[in-house]
């Protein structure tokens, strides 16, 4: 019998990154049950590995199983927020702006590489340390995981890079007539695409500063030497993957040309797979009262991101906000009642930090009437996950904060969005959703925050009225149009099995 071909996965445990190599996992077992699949990243995201990857053998019991190798070293959100010279949270207090920008674009540029010379020599070593063990034939590399990329490579073993990043990340640097810098919005800029006129001086300011920014980085320099003195390496990192890419290289994306600002020109080397999701059990089965409660009626679904959270002040401008819009829809003439299911974090930590349901706490003096009806329900947690409540056919708006996760769950549920960006990308992603027709900037006054009035506007215009049935069609269409490309992790999967195979 023929040894049985391993694939590693290499990735970040934060689940911006993580959640296409658990997506592209799932596929892979189900397309090629003979492949030994293993997984290396930190201890945090062990668990959620374990209990997908369960899912998919329920589904096809020939599959083989996953091992998960822990990486002992710092993960990248640890090193964001405990390093102080990075302070990545920042970044949630921090509207865009002449003076914050460049401020913003300062911590980005460290964010990309956060680790001292010591934690990212260590994460090396191990990284190191797990290919040794397992031997793959093939290694999947997230590109924001620097000690990956720079152990493979410095290592000379054939890997592939997986990304949930877009086509603008990869292919707007490489535009002819620098378009990067006059037409694609500088990240974190919260700038429209195309960029106006009168935007493209600043824009073009912007950029320079991150180029600066990046190349010239003191955290990442210093690493680098050390880890150059100690091991011999040279960093490899996500600026290499765009500028000096090796021959044969390929990077799947989770984009795709006709759900993303239109590009010109797509390297090679970038292979678009559309949104690369996991495959997620219904509603029904993960929580059947919940499935019960839905098709009670339509219901917008608010699930602003597992790494921002949500302050009392915000949360009541959240309530009002909920309180306006039941009204004008009791007003309308719309059928049905509307439901709201909020998923709301307090806390950087999880913790309960303030009162909903207590009789006169400021929420419930809001909402207590809402909650009395059972049409409104605040929940820290749902046991369905989010992709499986939008699927539902139930939800009619997804009020997200425009993480890639979320935005590409939405685009390929059908479901209209309202984004209320936070930080970086966020805001290409709310204006993503505009770019499509597909959803409304909710906060672009008042981002990071959110305030009553401008989301009210931006929700009524999604949710209620002829308007928001043309939301409704074009977000379908949309959909529709992602699912006749198939699904993106089985595109991503049948790339990767293609090159172990030899075929490319």
């Amino acid at each position: 019998m023929p040894l049985k071909r391993k694939i590693l996965m290499l990735t970040n445990s934060e689940n911006g990154q993580a959640n296409v190599f658990l997506a592209t996992s799932q596929a892979l077992r189900n397309l090629d049950p003979d492949v030994d699949i293993h997984f290396a990243s930190f201890k945090a995201i062990e668990s959620a590995v374990l209990a997908t990857l369960a899912e998919t053998s329920t589904v096809n019991h020939n599959s083989s199983l996953v091992k998960f190798h822990e990486i002992k070293g710092m993960s990248s959100y640890k090193a964001w927020t405990e390093n102080p010279n990075i302070n990545v949270l920042r970044l949630l207090s921090m509207s865009p702006g002449f003076w914050t920008t460049p401020q913003t674009l300062a911590i980005l540029s460290r964010a990309s590489m956060p680790w001292t010379g010591p934690q990212l020599l260590q994460n090396f070593d191990e990284v190191r340390r797990i290919i040794k063990e397992v031997q793959p034939d093939l290694t999947i590399v997230d590109n924001l995981f620097t000690p990956g990329l720079t152990a493979v490579r410095y290592l000379g073993i054939k890997y592939i890079v997986l990304s949930p990043n877009t086509l603008k990340e990869f292919a707007a640097p490489l535009q002819s007539w620098a378009a990067f810098f006059w037409k694609y919005p500088c990240v974190g800029s919260g700038f429209p695409f195309p960029v106006p006129w009168h935007l493209i001086p600043l824009n073009v300011i912007y950029v320079f500063v991150l180029i600066f920014f990046m190349v010239f980085d003191s955290n990442s320099r210093t690493a680098e030497k050390y880890l150059t003195e100690k091991a011999g390496a040279r960093i490899f990192g996500q600026g290499d993957l765009i500028g000096n890419p090796q021959k044969g290289l390929r990077v799947l994306v989770s984009s795709h040309p006709e759900f993303d600002f239109p590009t010109t020109h797509i390297p090679q080397s970038i292979i678009p797979c559309g949104p690369i999701l996991r495959a997620v059990p219904p509603v029904s089965d993960a929580d059947p009262e919940l499935h019960n409660w839905l098709s009670r009626g339509p219901t917008v679904f608010i699930n602003l991101g597992s790494l921002s959270w949500t302050t009392e002040d915000q949360a009541i401008e959240m309530a009002h906000a909920i309180g306006s819009l039941q009204e004008v829809w009791r007003t309308s003439g719309e059928e049905g009642r509307l439901q709201f299911l909020w998923k709301l974090n307090q806390s950087p930590d999880g913790k309960t930090a303030y009162d909903v349901y207590k009789k006169g706490c400021r929420i419930e003096a809001v909402l207590g009437g809402e909650f009395d009806k059972d049409v409104v329900r605040v929940v820290s947690w749902v046991a369905a996950e989010p992709y499986a409540v939008l699927q539902s056919g139930h939800v009619i708006c997804s009020v997200n904060h425009g993480g890639a996760n979320s935005f590409w769950e939405a685009l390929s549920a059908g479901v209209p969005q309202v984004v209320l960006p936070v930080w970086a990308d966020t805001y290409d992603f709310a204006h993503r959703a505009e770019f499509l027709g597909i959803g409304k900037f909710g906060n672009r006054k008042s981002a990071p925050k959110h305030k009553t009035r401008e989301l009210v506007a931006a929700l009524q215009q999604v949710v209620v009225g002829e308007r928001a049935r043309v939301f409704q069609e074009k977000a379908k269409h949309i959909a529709r149009l992602r699912l006749d490309k198939g699904e993106g992790r089985d595109v991503a999967a049948e790339h990767i099995l293609r090159k172990i195979s030899g075929e490319l």
